[in-house]
């Protein structure tokens, strides 16, 4: 317990200067409205995310400095000197390696973006020798300046992530408050799209039951003065997880509420005999990588104690495959 907690302190001390800002709510008022002429193109947020990891990966010290110097925001919290001495203290313990992040939502604000993703490190233990692998969400938010990204927050595990992302397949029912007429209960289309009536076509894959109740009152107000709109997701059928490979019942499962890989190995029967426990691989597309990040987890370890945190929570889209 002692060595997780000094990782987690590590990482916030490494990937920012000033550790915690206000949150995102907070801050959110200030942000320029999307189409300004600074707008961050997602590949500009990509190629600053891939240098970031491929940077701390080296162990460079010089190089690792040289790039938190160009693209970190400092506002007193850490200082530089700290920011270093903090490093180098812990390559000399242990060597702990962001190796990927994976970006699971981009959303631009106009001179600034919010980036949802999952952080991937390794720790090795150089008295025991033991590697673990260890992952976690993050919320990390941008600013452009002078044509150049910056960060200006790193948020590990506490942003909230409850609210429900609409997919393809989902049904969801529509209603605007007095016009019976304009309500309905519609499927979502594999083109990620509804048609309602008077607005037409609505994009609803991607976004929350807010975000698309927020774009048709808007949508309406061309028709009709100060609409009311609520947003009900009756069948929730696009967030879904595939298992196959060694195990009694291979398929498709729907996501219904937090499952791990322990879980959902669970849900598919469990392993049959012939299956290699310690090497079942999970796939997870992302932005970053659209054909998918692949990587392994021992499942003796899991069930051990030995590492727990590899039992990681999966995401709609993941597959698990038991060799």
């Amino acid at each position: 317990m002692k060595t997780k907690f000094k990782i987690i302190i590590l990482l916030l001390n490494l990937l920012i200067f000033a550790g915690f800002l206000p949150s995102f709510a907070a801050e959110s008022g200030t942000d320029k409205a999307a189409g300004t002429e600074n707008i961050i193109q997602d590949n500009e947020i990509i190629k600053l995310l891939k240098t970031f990891s491929r940077t701390y990966k080296k162990g460079n010290i010089d190089e690792y400095m040289a790039f938190y110097a160009a693209n970190v925001l400092e506002n007193g919290g850490n200082t530089f000197d700290k920011i270093k001495t903090d490093y180098l203290y812990t390559i000399g313990q242990n060597i702990i390696t962001v190796y990927e992040v994976e970006i699971s939502d981009i959303k631009n604000l106009g001179d600034s973006a919010i980036i949802d993703a999952m952080y991937n490190k390794t720790l090795t233990e150089k008295a025991k020798g033991d590697t673990f692998v260890t992952r976690g969400n993050v919320r990390i938010k941008v600013i452009k300046e002078n044509n150049n990204l910056k960060i200006v927050l790193i948020d590990y595990d506490n942003y909230i992530k409850n609210d429900y992302i609409i997919g393809a397949e989902d049904v969801i029912e529509v209603s605007v408050w007095k016009s019976p007429d304009l309500s309905t209960s519609i499927m979502v289309r594999p083109d990620g799209m509804i048609s309602l009536p008077l607005i037409g076509d609505v994009q609803a894959n991607n976004r929350t039951a807010k975000e698309l109740k927020d774009e048709i009152e808007r949508r309406l107000t061309e028709y009709k003065q100060d609409p009311i709109v609520s947003i009900i997701v009756k069948e929730a059928n696009s967030q879904a997880i595939f298992v196959t490979g060694e195990v009694a019942r291979p398929g498709k499962y729907p996501l219904r509420s937090e499952t791990t890989i322990v879980q959902a190995i669970t849900l598919a029967g469990g392993f049959t005999q012939w299956a290699d426990k310690d090497k079942v691989v999970i796939i997870r597309k992302s932005p970053m990588n659209p054909e998918g990040n692949r990587f392994i987890v021992k499942y003796s370890d899991i069930v051990s104690g030995k590492n727990m945190k590899a039992n990681i929570l999966l995401k709609a889209g993941d597959t698990v495959i038991v060799p």
